[in-house]
């Protein structure tokens, strides 16, 4: 994949489809889930912002050819000039937008508004699960946590975001993600709990201990992987877990989509909606992925205790890279 940056012209786009996009690696994974069907390859250009993660989540993308940032549009303008254009099927994109031409594209608003994925751009299939080219080097990497765990520890992906994140949605601080862990400790005591996040994940960061009576995924050097993982080593290490839990991002819907990790994600009220209307219906109907609301934390143990219950009793996956370890 050609990185582009935020200097770049049509001369990069040449025989690429290029689209801009919202910056989350959340919601171009859903757009990929189209994408993917069209047999075109892409130049992507994300909203320019931090944190700049998206660019290494598309370079698991083999047809993602080019990806720069942009600052022409922002969301509301993405929003506008879909509408505009009535840009709401793959033929209509196609028909006004030639190849090597600048359009834009989010699937937010649909699902937002509580139609399925699926529904958008009907006239692409929508291929919910695929794969992603991680290297080689990102997948030792991965390995290299992976191998530091006993054949009886019960693997748990955490990620509670930022201390920002958690003021701006009203979610748990530290205190509350301690109680929640605990309760898990105490009803699974061989699990090991494997925090997962950016640099900026300040909040995820805080609530490791070494001297805490929690179990931790941590490195030989005694770090967890929270903030020292590029995105290609996360996507490794999610695919060798037993279960995820975490806050609504990229982490856990490449999770469930793309690693067959079984997910408890929890939503903020004012995406309720939206919490279910992203992923693969089977997933919902076999429970491999929960949403929840933001609820005190042994109500949500409570609920989550059947859930995690048939994780523990292998009724979702065993993964390879678990086995492989």
């Amino acid at each position: 994949m050609k990185f582009l940056g935020v200097l770049h012209s049509e001369a990069d786009y040449v025989g690429l489809r290029t689209i801009v996009v919202p910056s989350g690696i959340g919601e171009f994974q859903w757009a990929w889930t189209k994408y993917l069907n069209s047999g075109e390859d892409f130049c992507i250009l994300a909203l320019d912002g931090a944190p700049r993660r998206l660019h290494q989540f598309c370079e698991l993308h083999p047809r993602v050819k080019a990806f720069g940032y942009s600052t022409i549009f922002d969301y509301t303008q993405i929003r506008m000039w879909q509408d505009f254009h009535k840009l709401d099927t793959w033929a209509a994109v196609t028909n006004r937008f030639a190849l090597g031409s600048m359009t834009a594209l989010a699937c937010n608003p649909h699902l937002e508004a509580g139609k399925p994925l699926a529904d958008w751009m009907p006239d692409l299939p929508t291929s919910y699960k695929y794969k992603l080219e991680v290297q080689n080097g990102q997948t030792i990497k991965a390995a290299r946590y992976l191998r530091n765990t006993e054949p009886t520890d019960v693997l748990v992906g955490i990620s509670c975001a930022s201390y920002r994140g958690a003021d701006a949605w009203k979610t748990w601080h530290a205190s509350e993600w301690l109680i929640f862990l605990g309760l898990i400790q105490k009803e699974v005591p061989n699990v090991r709990f494997v925090l997962l996040g950016g640099s900026w994940d300040d909040l995820t960061a805080s609530i490791y201990d070494e001297d805490s009576e929690l179990r931790w995924l941590v490195d030989p050097r005694g770090f967890p992987p929270v903030g020292r993982t590029d995105f290609g080593t996360a996507v490794g290490i999610l695919e060798g877990l037993d279960a995820y839990v975490g806050f609504s991002s990229g982490l856990g819907h490449v999770a469930a989509h793309n690693c067959g990790t079984p997910v408890w994600m929890f939503w903020p009220e004012h995406e309720t909606a939206l919490s279910t209307t992203w992923v693969d219906p089977e997933l919902l109907e076999s429970g491999a992925y929960v949403p929840s609301a933001w609820i005190r934390p042994e109500a949500a143990f409570i609920a989550a205790k059947p859930w995690l219950r048939r994780v523990l009793d292998g009724q979702y996956h065993l993964t390879e890279s678990r086995q492989a370890v």
